[in-house]
């Protein structure tokens, strides 16, 4: 889930928790992953690179919201293969998606 400030990308929230809420973030476009989680530098590339790119068009009138959640799909599918068994992976389609405006899509990648 994409969101404002230094690129926030990822959250952890427990099985127990609630869809909408996020958790606490745990990736960012500066820091990446946390070690522990042995997520490529490679994707954390993308992923930072894609972050960066809603920050600065989200508000434009020609930003292309159904290619940009395309690519954040795929990165959350690589995210999925890279971490496994070990979590479940959710992609959130931002509110400010005019499409979005809940804020309440949610796919869950397998």
């Amino acid at each position: 889930m994409a969101d404002f400030g230094m690129g926030p990308y990822a959250w952890l929230r427990y099985p127990d928790e609630p869809p909408y809420k996020c958790g606490g973030n745990i990736a960012d476009s500066v820091c990446g992953f946390p070690e522990e989680y042995g997520i490529s530098k490679e994707l954390e590339k993308l992923f930072a690179e894609w972050v960066i790119d809603f920050e600065r068009h989200y508000d434009q009138p020609v930003f292309n919201w159904q290619e940009w959640n395309d690519s954040g799909i795929v990165l959350a599918k690589k995210l999925k293969v890279e971490v496994g068994d070990k979590f479940s992976v959710e992609y959130h389609v931002p509110m400010e998606d005019p499409s979005n405006p809940n804020g309440d899509r949610i796919i869950k990648i397998a």
